[in-house]
């Protein structure tokens, strides 16, 4: 197999893990097929919800398992892992400390990007589950990058919570209006830049025909940064450059 290899911890959910490679695919500049990134993904959806864990340590602690899955995709050959799920980075360490490659964090490369372009100092509004908004880690990477961090009110964040688990996760239909109807809430309460912080989210996002420019993807943002690792090493004779 070619390098470098990317491995996606996926199945959380697993329609995100589709979507995500489905970004990776088509944002490298690729003329053949052998020009795309070899890639290994553990589509593992029996993983325990994150957000249940967080909220209620009781639940079931999915931490083992996702630090199994990366010690299994970098023993398969991975030289690079990416999780595609938000809300999984609250047990980023310790998946990180399983694996000697390196892993990418959405939530770092998503706090960068918006501050690069949105500014140091900018409000940002956050879309995500309960789990990641409860947990603040994502608030964390924000305010390292000089942002300020606002969340939806609770009405908002059950409308948010109902189209993460009701709809996407579900296979139901979800109501994109409903979606932007939020993200614009935040933006007139004062946010410069609203991030969608769950790949679920992500995956209605990526359907609407049109995109407001203070939309930040956090999935888009972690492809965007996958792929540049890999044109990188490419030309560098397969070396990861974090």
């Amino acid at each position: 197999m070619h390098k470098p290899v990317l491995g996606i911890l996926g199945g959380v959910g697993p329609l995100a893990t589709a979507y995500f490679m489905e970004l990776l695919i088509k944002k490298t500049p690729a003329r053949t097929d052998q020009d795309h990134m070899p890639m290994i993904v553990f589509n593992d959806p029996q993983i325990p919800d994150r957000t249940a864990y967080i909220l209620d340590h009781a639940q079931p602690n999915p931490q083992d398992e996702m630090a199994k899955v990366a010690h299994w995709l970098e023993e398969a050959g991975s030289d690079y892992i990416a999780i595609a799920c938000n809300t999984a980075h609250y047990f980023y360490d310790a998946i990180n400390e399983a694996v000697e490659v390196p892993v990418v964090n959405i939530m770092e490369e998503t706090a960068k990007r918006i501050a690069e372009t949105a500014g140091s100092g900018a409000t940002v509004g956050l879309l995500a589950t309960e789990g990641t908004v409860e947990s603040g880690v994502f608030q964390g990477f924000f305010e390292q990058w000089g942002l300020q961090v606002k969340a939806p009110d609770a009405e908002g964040q059950d409308h948010i919570t109902h189209l993460i688990y009701d709809c996407v996760k579900a296979n139901q239909p979800y109501d994109e209006q409903e979606f932007l109807y939020e993200a614009w809430r935040l933006r007139k309460g004062g946010c410069d830049a609203v991030v969608v912080g769950c790949t679920e989210l992500s995956v209605i996002y990526q359907e609407l025909e049109k995109r407001p420019t203070w939309m930040y993807d956090s999935l888009d943002i972690l492809a965007d940064r996958c792929v540049d690792i890999y044109l990188t090493a490419r030309r560098s004779g397969g070396l990861i450059e974090m």
